[in-house]
């Protein structure tokens, strides 16, 4: 899932006989574009054919307009247009200098959140093929065990594992929380294991409270090469169900704790391949059928469905590349069969569920009163069971001032996150 920055620019004149000095900027191939970025800061955009090889004209020297003359086929009745371009390359923050004039960044509002990670890389071996097929043996051993041990196999009722159903919810919030930072840093590690940076920060996917790992640096890279730090913590969450189950059939430790544990585990894995909520699976998929918007794309395609575009939309569409016009042709229905899925959820149980935990929550406090321990132990079991709730409102709170600064950005970075 990637954020959007807001950047302001002091743009100098460029003109016909203008020559751009760039920054280092990486070049991937994706489905009938090129994705085109800098490392260092995270922005990525994709262009046609056309604009690589004029971004590969200008780097090697030649100005705006002998650039726009060696673009433009002889049988075109308008030129390419490379001025505009060039301009373009300026706001994204991709050109060092003009003329030898060196380009100005002035302050503005910052839109992508998160605290920015680099760790040097540790375990390699944790993200190479004896990685892959260590993750691919607990896939398996977790299989056998549930075929052939059905007392192990997760159950609704594993959740309530603790004296009373407060308690046991509770602990098992604060478990799925390290579990998921866990997963969290797995995408870190696969990512400094190929050198590149990531952002982690709180957000959301619809009403459900999400950790999230951006790794936009990953657009530097070859699609297979992102794989494995976009599975990573799906891997994590593998071997800790295989780990656990495998306690279970041998009838090591605490078996409540660990069945509380698998089921939490069953739904985080579960939960990756609900893929219109953008998730691992997501990410995955996109970069192997070579999409760059296809969340935006398959939202401007059902828009047109039900209401005329904007022009702005309509421009946008245009422009939108065809593979991703042909993966959203078939998306759009897995992702609105996804929207209706969570409107039920959270029509049938999320409502429902959040009053009761409200209701209980304020019984238990005016019946204990204050000066009871009683009163306490309601409070710190309310404000777990209600954490996620909570958070999730903030976050989206956050998301309506952010989304109106991001309307000032002239150009998309391309999507990718985990």
């Amino acid at each position: 899932m990637t954020a959007v920055e807001t950047v302001a620019l002091v743009e100098p004149p460029i003109g016909p006989t203008s020559r751009l000095g760039l920054h280092p900027l990486t070049r991937t191939p994706q489905g009938d574009r090129v994705v085109v970025g800098r490392a260092d800061t995270g922005r990525f955009v994709a262009i046609p054919a056309v604009g690589a090889e004029a971004l590969d004209l200008l780097e090697a020297g030649l100005t705006v307009a002998e650039v726009e003359r060696a673009v433009t086929p002889a049988d075109a009745t308008d030129p390419v247009d490379v001025l505009g371009f060039a301009r373009s390359l300026v706001r994204l923050g991709f050109v060092a200098a003009v003329d030898d004039a060196s380009t100005a960044v002035a302050a503005a509002p910052e839109v992508r959140r998160g605290i920015v990670v680099a760790p040097r890389a540790r375990a390699r071996w944790l993200f190479s093929r004896t990685g892959a097929a260590f993750a691919g043996l607990c896939v398996l051993a977790t299989v056998v065990m549930l075929v052939a041990v059905p007392d192990v196999r997760p159950h609704a009722l594993d959740v309530f594992f603790l004296r009373t159903p407060a308690e046991s919810l509770a602990a098992l919030t604060v478990i799925t929380y390290v579990l998921a930072g866990v997963h969290e840093l797995m995408h870190v590690m696969g990512a400094a294991a190929l050198g590149v940076p990531a952002r982690l920060r709180i957000t959301r996917r619809l009403y459900f409270l999400t950790f999230e790992t951006n790794l936009t640096g990953l657009w530097a890279l070859p699609p297979r090469r992102r794989v494995g730090p976009l599975v990573a913590g799906m891997a994590f969450d593998a071997a800790v169900l295989a780990v656990v189950l495998g306690l279970r059939v041998a009838e090591i430790g605490p078996d409540a704790l660990w069945a509380a544990i698998a089921l939490v585990e069953v739904a985080a894995i579960l939960s990756q391949f609900f893929v219109f909520l953008r998730s691992d699976v997501y990410a995955v998929m996109t970069a192997l059928l070579g999409c760059t918007h296809l969340q935006r794309t398959t939202r401007l395609l059902l828009r047109r469905t039900f209401r005329r575009l904007t022009p702005d939309e309509r421009a946008t569409l245009a422009a939108t590349p065809a593979r991703d016009l042909a993966v959203a042709r078939w998306y759009r229905f897995v992702h609105v069969g996804g929207l209706l899925l969570a409107t039920w959820f959270f029509v049938v149980l999320f409502l429902p569920s959040t009053w009761h935990l409200l209701t209980w929550m304020w019984g238990s406090l005016v019946q204990a009163g204050p000066t009871t321990w009683t009163f306490y132990e309601a409070l710190v079991l309310g404000v777990l069971l209600l954490s996620p709730r909570l958070l999730t409102a903030v976050v989206a709170g956050r998301d309506l001032v952010d989304r109106r600064r991001a309307a000032r950005v002239a150009a998309t970075p391309v999507e990718l996150g985990a």
